[in-house]
């Protein structure tokens, strides 16, 4: 009720704030003149108490702007509020990143390491990695592929990573930036044109194409070593002007659900669990990290589609394809081992050295061609030279997706612990 009338207020936040401000201090200092008489601790309680009032409203976001979300499988959209983000602002580089060849990345110890996670893209046949330790301070890369503009964009939040394609429109060149607004704890972009979008869903809440949502380029959340090794031939953005660890590893590492605690409505996983979703013909569904661990190659169907979900334990890689190659649906199982990642154990502060990293490949029933589970490709075989189609997986905590996505069918654990190929 309160809401509804705070937001009938026809006045900006700070306005609607005032108002509430005055209308608190006036009811309360009526309540002390009826008892006491007009006094001036009267006066001041009654100040201090309408500051209060407009203290514990702000940090509910009573004054925060509503827009319309739209959610998969809801008839109408859900009025969210929209943020300013709390804390001090962040500087971001002043300068254009610089791109390295593997050669140049690998030989310099200040840069990527190969057990450094990075998001990864492959688009006009061009492949480019993105270390979190620098997208955690850029968090918006802009790439031109012809006459493409690919905004790859990252949030640490909710560990969501999202490229965006725009294409110039009357000859503007289309470019894209973080304000400091959040919705449901994702950042929010804006474009050269005032859309503001939601960076988790690509929905454009505000502006001249409010209600659309953007298409996206699929994105590969990975390490180093593996990514590098799947793509021989890629770039990867240089840590020049950024830091050589990422500044979140804390928050990744917390129980905190967001910048303002979010905990989620769905308790079968952990506010914190990482997921892959995938959105695909009006279909929904969701797999949790957890449960890919123990069954980490799935034959799946997504809204009718055939669909392989294949998770490498020792990079940590999940990736979804299309099972259809040529026209043939393609049925896979493992084809080498996928051994658990090592846990740490008393003392033992850096893992990784103990990581002997071989790929994890795979086989198709039909052809018996074999395939590298990280970037879809097959080595030998029948089908030598293809390329899996890779899905828009969608990447982020559990607590951030079920907001996004409440619907959503979920990978549920197996009761036997024995499924997938390992």
């Amino acid at each position: 009720m309160l809401q509804r009338l705070i937001d009938n207020l026809p006045l900006s936040p700070v306005g609607r704030a005032t108002v509430v401000f005055v209308i608190t201090t006036a009811i309360i200092l009526g309540i002390f003149t009826a008892f006491s008489g007009l006094d001036p601790v009267g006066i001041l309680l009654s100040v201090w108490g309408g500051f209060f009032v407009v203290f514990v409203l702000y940090r509910l976001a009573y004054f925060a702007e509503a827009v319309p979300l739209a959610l998969p499988g809801r008839a109408e959209p859900s009025i969210e509020r929209m943020r300013r983000s709390s804390g001090r602002q962040r500087v971001l580089p002043g300068s254009d990143p610089t791109y390295l060849k593997v050669r140049d990345a690998n030989d310099s110890e200040h840069e990527v390491q190969a057990e450094d996670r990075v998001i990864g893209i492959e688009f006009g046949g061009h492949a480019i990695a993105y270390p979190l330790a620098a997208m955690s301070v850029r968090e918006v890369a802009h790439e031109i592929f012809g006459d493409t503009h690919v905004f790859v964009t990252w949030w640490p939040v909710t560990y969501s990573a999202r490229a965006f394609i725009f294409t110039p429109r009357n000859g503007e060149e289309p470019d894209i930036a973080t304000v400091r607004k959040t919705l449901l704890n994702s950042t929010i972009l804006m474009d050269h044109r005032d859309n503001e979008i939601v960076q988790f869903n690509g929905q454009s809440v505000t502006g001249s194409q409010a209600g659309e949502t953007f298409e996206q380029v699929p994105v590969v959340s990975t390490n180093w070593r593996a990514w590098s090794g799947a793509y021989p031939n890629t770039e990867v953005m240089s840590l020049d002007g950024t830091t050589e660890l990422d500044m979140f590893e804390r928050y990744y590492a917390t129980d905190r659900a967001g910048l303002y605690q979010q905990s989620s409505k769905d308790k079968r996983w952990h506010d914190k669990d990482n997921v892959l979703g995938l959105e695909l013909n009006g279909a929904i569904r969701c797999y949790p990290y957890p449960e890919l661990i123990k069954r980490p190659l799935i034959n799946d169907e997504v809204g009718g589609e055939p669909v392989l979900m294949a998770h490498e334990r020792l990079s940590g890689t999940a990736g979804l394809f299309s099972r259809v190659v040529d026209g043939q649906t393609l049925t896979f199982s493992g084809d080498s081992r996928n051994p658990m990642r090592p846990e740490a154990g008393p003392g033992d502060e850096d893992v990784r050295r103990r990581i002997n990293y071989e790929p994890w490949f795979l086989k198709d029933a039909q052809t018996g061609s074999r395939w590298r589970a990280v970037s879809g490709e097959c080595v030998s075989g029948e089908l030598k030279g293809k390329r899996l189609d890779r899905l828009n997986g969608l990447s982020g905590f559990w607590f951030a997706w079920t907001r996004f996505y409440p619907d959503s069918d979920v990978l549920e654990p197996r009761s036997d612990r024995k499924g997938g190929s390992a």
